[in-house]
């Protein structure tokens, strides 16, 4: 069985149909990644799995139980962590305050959740001295590793990333991207990416979304060995951002 399945998913912005009839199977253990242009339901796709929208048409399933419908709370005491685009950490808190805040589903006491964020910063070394640091003071690829390191907290079964590498210069993309080839030996990730280069690099499974369908899906050569594909959807995105 898996463990997430999406089924002819609808969801609608007012008169816009957002995703139109989108399915996608995730396995437990693995790394799938959505690429598309922007406003083609990569988010969109991932707020509905994690509570943030509301599907109007088909069912969203996890470990074999629909949780279409569900609100975000609910979501995420099941074991599903949504790290979402713009990293959103809080900038009147410290970094490793920001990180305990992933915890507050579980119910674990204060000491073992600061062992835990203390933790974090040997998967997260580069952040490791800006512990005590507000988050306003971070910079962007700082950040980005805060709320994957917040999302974990959580202790997800399924992770849910989104553009984890916008605006980031390459070099920390690399970083980002070298802690989620770590991350995946423990979660489950379904990760949204307009940089298809690096997020074929680390996928099982890849699916292109386009005006809300699902127009292609595949292991990562199938869809690089696929001329016509890769020049329309892939090309340009990873020549752009690599």
């Amino acid at each position: 069985m898996p463990l997430l399945e999406i089924r002819n998913l609808v969801v609608r912005y007012g008169e816009i149909e957002a995703l139109r009839g989108v399915s996608i199977v995730v396995e437990q253990g693995q790394v799938v990644t959505l690429l598309g242009a922007n406003g083609a339901g990569k988010s969109t796709t991932l707020r509905a799995i994690s509570g943030l929208a509301k599907p109007a048409a088909g069912d969203i399933l996890f470990d074999g139980h629909s949780i279409a419908g569900l609100g975000p709370e609910a979501i995420v005491r099941l074991g599903i962590s949504h790290v979402p685009e713009g990293r959103r950490v809080f900038p009147g808190l410290t970094v490793k305050e920001n990180i305990m805040l992933g915890a507050s589903n579980r119910k674990v006491s204060a000491s073992q959740i600061s062992r835990e964020a203390d933790a974090m910063f040997d998967l997260f070394p580069d952040i490791r001295a800006f512990s005590d640091a507000l988050g306003w003071t971070l910079s962007g690829g700082q950040l980005q590793m805060v709320a994957v390191a917040r999302g974990l907290m959580a202790k997800p079964r399924l992770l849910l990333l989104d553009e984890p590498s916008l605006g980031l210069a390459p070099v920390i993309v690399q970083a980002v991207f070298r802690i989620i080839s770590q991350i995946r030996k423990d979660t489950t990730v379904l990760l949204v990416e307009q940089n298809a280069r690096m997020g074929l690099s680390v996928a099982d499974h890849g699916f292109v979304l386009e005006t809300g369908r699902i127009v292609l899906g595949g292991k990562p050569d199938e869809l690089w060995g696929n001329e016509a594909i890769a020049a329309a959807y892939l090309g340009g995105h990873a020549k752009t951002h690599a």
